[in-house]
């Protein structure tokens, strides 16, 4: 509300000081947030979204227009309040890690665990609440972030030779051969023990209760070395380092994908082999 005060000599009819008038304007109330869609944050494809899930939320009037990323709350965890925006599951709030008048990027709560069931997610903003977004509910729903944040292309892969040594991102100049170890991230892994929403991954490792995931490169499968939440991620990141198998197809990028508890990560994610 804008409170300007008026002070006039007015009268009405042939009687009545009305000098200490006061006017009072209000502003016209901002629109409402809404929700257009919600994606997974890796690979920006719409389905059933699991606990702990990286989404991207899209829509309008769902935040201010400059951008806010991450913060901690006094316990050290990720907050579920950001520059005032708030997200809620079924009411749960939810940890955010990105936040703009377009989009929001938050963690789904871990409490939302029942497979199938159905979700509403609502954003809260200077006030007003968005539309309820309605959502299914999966075990997992796994995605591979890529390096150019489109969920196509190349995986945002780091890489070491056979001997160990470290050979930088992978890309179609800088690519890897056979037997080489790859780490990559992916969210929508599911439940893990003893879940806490919003807390920040330290040294010990954390497997998700539905791995250890499947990988394949070139349609064909790898070992996976080492599978665990992301140290110094938000807990529903997780790393997995493969090594890639003989007989794929060099000179080229090939396919990669992940399986964890029965669902797959998405299409057209490669990995560049020389």
């Amino acid at each position: 509300l804008l409170f300007q005060p008026v002070v006039g000599t007015g009268q009405l009819g042939t009687s009545g000081d009305f000098s200490q008038g006061v006017l009072i304007s209000t502003a016209p109330a901002p629109p409402a947030p809404s929700i257009l869609a919600v994606v997974s944050a890796a690979s920006w494809q719409a389905g059933p979204v699991s606990p702990g899930e990286i989404v991207t939320i899209g829509g309008s009037g769902l935040g201010p227009s400059t951008i806010s990323d991450l913060m901690l709350d006094a316990t050290g965890k990720v907050a579920t309040v950001l520059d005032g925006v708030e997200v809620l599951f079924n009411g749960i709030a939810a940890p955010e890690t990105y936040v703009s008048g377009g989009q929001i990027n938050a963690v789904v709560p871990y409490e939302v665990q029942s497979a199938g069931s159905s979700l509403s997610v609502e954003v809260k903003y200077l006030g007003q609440t968005s539309n309820a977004f309605v959502l299914q509910a999966a075990a997992t729903a796994p995605g591979i972030f890529t390096l150019n944040g489109s969920g196509t292309g190349t995986a945002a892969i780091y890489q070491w030779d056979v001997s160990g040594n470290p050979q930088g991102y992978n890309s179609s100049a800088n690519p890897a051969s056979p037997g080489w170890y790859l780490m990559f991230y992916v969210t929508g892994e599911g439940d893990i023990p003893a879940p806490v929403t919003g807390s920040v991954t330290s040294a010990a490792t954390v497997e998700p209760l539905l791995g250890p995931p499947l990988v394949w490169i070139d349609q064909t499968p790898a070992t996976v070395a080492y599978y665990g939440e992301a140290e110094g991620f938000v807990s529903g990141a997780m790393q997995v380092n493969v090594q890639i198998p003989a007989g794929v197809h060099t000179g080229q990028a090939d396919s990669l994908s992940l399986s964890i508890g029965g669902n797959t990560s998405q299409t057209g994610v490669t990995v560049a082999v020389r």
